[in-house]
């Protein structure tokens, strides 16, 4: 609960949440006030009973868009993100509801990742990257005459090769960061 001074502040407590979580009405903000009333914000907070306060902000929202299928050439061959007996990962769901990897990032422990690679080049982040073998920040694989060093790329293409780019397949968090 507010203390006396924070009630007249306020003016009227709206309804209790649940818990010790209260919802307060300040009659001196307007319902939809675009500014932030820093200062009422600060005195609430100053109160020794106040533990936590937090002032509802009015949110933009936006539609989100129409889903297609992704234009990569080996996506209809993932029969794991879209197969039409619906054995696979429920991908395009997920995708159409805008879960798609963006803001979140993935490192793959393996042999290495092209990071130039053109269906990754445009998630790679450095940041995520670190090369065990050579104790360096390159995590590009060492090449041999059996090519066996490949296996990191493909895991990193599986999770975030871009969609929609005319490359090769479509990772599953496709707008994912990877390293």
């Amino acid at each position: 609960m507010c203390v006396e001074s924070s009630r007249r502040e306020l003016n009227s407590l709206m309804d209790k949440v649940f818990g010790e979580y209260y919802h307060f009405r300040h009659h001196g903000v307007e319902k939809r006030s675009l500014s932030g009333h820093r200062g009422t914000h600060v005195r609430l907070q100053s109160e020794q009973q106040v533990v936590w306060a937090e002032q509802q902000v009015v949110k933009s929202r936006r539609k989100r868009d129409v889903f297609k299928d992704p234009t990569d050439p080996e996506f209809p061959k993932q029969w794991y993100l879209s197969n039409p007996t619906n054995q696979d990962l429920n991908t395009k769901e997920a995708w159409a509801k805008g879960f798609t990897g963006r803001g979140v990032v993935v490192t793959i422990l393996d042999d290495g990742i092209e990071k130039d690679h053109p269906d990754l080049r445009r998630n790679y982040d450095p940041e995520a990257s670190y090369d065990v073998n050579d104790g360096d920040a390159d995590p590009q694989p060492r090449y041999t005459q059996r090519n066996e060093n490949r296996h990191g790329t493909r895991c990193a293409g599986e999770v975030a090769a871009a969609a929609n780019n005319g490359v090769c397949g479509v990772g599953v968090a496709y707008n994912s960061k990877i390293g």
